[in-house]
Parts: C-alpha cells; sequence; structure tokens
C-alpha cells in the first residue's frame, strides 16, 4: 500500500504534474483573455460543446489555431477528457448561505473544465440508497470523484472503493487510515484561534459552530476541544452552539451565548458569515467589539476586512486547492500505482481589529 506525506506529496505534486499539464492551462488562459471569455467558454468550444454564437465560437478557435502546430487538432490543447463527479450535500443549509462554498464549487469547476474535462455536481444525502450520487454510479462512467462537505459517518467512499475509482474527501475530512483527502487544516486553523484568543487573556470563549453532521464543522470543533485540552482550559458543552452556517444562526447564538453565559468575553464563530450575523445581535445589545467582546471568524470572505470592525478570521488558500485538486485526480485516472492520498493545506489567522486583550476592558 503506498502512502504519501504530506509534505513530500505536495512537492511532487507541483514538481511532476506542473510540467505535463501547466503547458495546457497557460494557453487556455491565454485564449480566455485574447477573446475576451472565460477559460471554461474556451474548453467547451474546444470540444464542440454548449450552444455559443457563431462569431463566439469562430474568434475562439481562430485564436486557439495560433497556438497550435499545423495539422494538430483544437481539442489536443486540453488534453484527454476524464469524467468527474463533484458530491456535495442534498439540503441547502450550507450552500445558500456561504459564499466561500459557491467560490470553492465555481473555481474547481472551472480548474476541471479548463484542462477539457466534463464534471458534473450533484447532491448526496445521508441516506445512500436514495442519493442522486449513487444512482449515477450505475447510470454513467465516473473517472474520479470529490466529496465535497461530506457527511459524518458518510459511506459514499465505500462505493468508491468498490468501484475502484480514484476519490478525495475536500472540505471536511476524517483522519482514519484508507480515506482519501485534499484539505486545508481545519482542525489546526481552529485550534490556532483558541490559542490566539488565550494569547490575548481569554479564558470564557463561546463557539458558534456549524451543522453537527457536517465534517468540516466536526474538525474545527476537534480543534478546539484539543486548543483547550492544551492549555488546560475546562471544556463546557454550554459554550458551544450549533446549527446552519448562516447568519441568522450567528444572530441568535450571539445572543444565546451573552445572555446565557455573561462570562463570554470572546465568540469564535465558525465560518465568517456566521460572524456577520453575531456582530449584528451584539450590536443590538450595545456590546462593543473588541472592548467588550472579542470576535473572530473563519474564510477570509472579502467583506470581511470591511466590517465595522474589520474581522479577524482564518484565511484558507482556497484557489491553490482547486488546481493540487485537478492535477492529482488526473494523475491518479492513469497511475494505477497510487493507493493512499493525505494533502493537508495549511491555514493562518488574518489579525484585523475585532479582537482585544481582555485587560482592555476594564
Amino acid at each position: 500500500m503506498t502512502g504519501y506525506n504530506n509534505k513530500r506529496y505536495n512537492f511532487l505534486v507541483v514538481q511532476k504534474f506542473s510540467q505535463e499539464w501547466e503547458g495546457a492551462h497557460i494557453k487556455l488562459k491565454e485564449i480566455a483573455k485574447k477573446a475576451n471569455v472565460s477559460i471554461s467558454t474556451v474548453s467547451r468550444i474546444i470540444n464542440n460543446q454548449g450552444n455559443f454564437s457563431e462569431e463566439t465560437r469562430r474568434k475562439v478557435l481562430d485564436i486557439a489555431n495560433e497556438h497550435l502546430k499545423p495539422g494538430t487538432a483544437p481539442s489536443k490543447l486540453v488534453g484527454i477528457s476524464y469524467n468527474i463527479v463533484v458530491i456535495v450535500p442534498g439540503d441547502n443549509d450550507f450552500f445558500d448561505n456561504d459564499p466561500s462554498t459557491s467560490a470553492d464549487l465555481n473555481h474547481l469547476k472551472d480548474e476541471f473544465e479548463a484542462y477539457g474535462h466534463q464534471i458534473h455536481i450533484v447532491k448526496h444525502y445521508t441516506d445512500l440508497q436514495s442519493s442522486p450520487a449513487y444512482k449515477l454510479l450505475g447510470e454513467e462512467k465516473v473517472d474520479a470523484a470529490i466529496i465535497f462537505d461530506p457527511f459524518v459517518g458518510d459511506k459514499m467512499f465505500e462505493e468508491f472503493n468498490r468501484l475502484g475509482i480514484p476519490y478525495v474527501f475536500t472540505n471536511g475530512r476524517t483522519y482514519k487510515t484508507g480515506q482519501n483527502y485534499i484539505d486545508y487544516d481545519n482542525r489546526k486553523g481552529a485550534y490556532e484561534v483558541i490559542r490566539y484568543l488565550h494569547g490575548l487573556g481569554h479564558r470564557q470563549i463561546g463557539m458558534i459552530a456549524g451543522p453537527k453532521n457536517h465534517l468540516v464543522n466536526l474538525n474545527r470543533l476537534d480543534g478546539c476541544k484539543d486548543a483547550f485540552r492544551d492549555l488546560e482550559m475546562p471544556w463546557s458543552d454550554t459554550n458551544v452552539v450549533m446549527g446552519a452556517f448562516d447568519p441568522a444562526h450567528g444572530y441568535e447564538s450571539a445572543k444565546q451565548l451573552m445572555s446565557d453565559q455573561s462570562s463570554v468575553t470572546a465568540i469564535f464563530a465558525f465560518n465568517d458569515i456566521i460572524a456577520y450575523g453575531a456582530m449584528k445581535a451584539l450590536a443590538e445589545m450595545n456590546l462593543r467589539i473588541p472592548k467588550d467582546v472579542s470576535l473572530v471568524g473563519f474564510d477570509d470572505l472579502k467583506l470581511s476586512e470591511f466590517m465595522v470592525p474589520p474581522l479577524t478570521t482564518v484565511r484558507r488558500f482556497r484557489y491553490d486547492i482547486s488546481s493540487i485538486i485537478v492535477k492529482v485526480l488526473t494523475e491518479w485516472i492513469t497511475n494505477k500505482n497510487i493507493s493512499e492520498v493525505y494533502i493537508s493545506l495549511k491555514t493562518e489567522i488574518i489579525e484585523r481589529e475585532s479582537c482585544s486583550k481582555v485587560a482592555n476592558k476594564l
């Protein structure tokens, strides 16, 4: 069985795959820029897919031919086309309210299409037999799959193992051997938030978490528990409120934490959207950020630096991960020697003005 050390495999991804695929990707970007269209539009036209005006189609193909040797078909720019499935939760509590998730999926889609691959985003439910994603496996050829925002206890990966289909978890993962992932280290990111707040003197920290059945939420919650243990702070479940990744949950939970737990001096919201809702609640309660209560988010949405005050948050380098996922899965489809893939990307705290030392409250 072949396993991969995170650092070593990241190096291999960059060194080995970039030479093979980057040339085509750069050409597609150049064509898209010259034609003033998206990379996915270029990919579809080159592969004779989609409905586009004759003017747009001709413009793209003419520019594409400038990048080719005489007698070479435009489709050579994108190489072999594979059928990739992205499996997402069927419920809408995450996607309807979280722009970071939409950005992740859109960029992942663009990256795969830039290489000429077909991508299908399919909904998935905890009941495997009724899941549209499960039914798809019996209807279409699937070359590789991404389980995006997986459920706790999700068994979908077992089907991929049975069928011999390469897959990875992303935006949430388990820590069990044999379950492939290419993901941010959400656990470590949350761990660092608690350490950061502890360093500012906070000992009573409230947490506004996401849905309890989503692995990404469990990863961040485990990171908090790890930090509390290492810092020898007592853990209390009453300081954690779970719910949807949306501003309404942040709003209601902040009011609950500050009403029921008056000793709370800092709140860690498990994404920025939750933090925005918490900001509104705290303002209505005449609690000043950060003088009365410090606030930290997660994801570093563009809007966060323009909030009042600007929001301290955890940054994920989301655009890097899409490229790595595409390169690894593309190689994995053709390289039968790959058995397991474990790649963890770093996060970092972006310190802004929504946090302060506890001493400043006096």
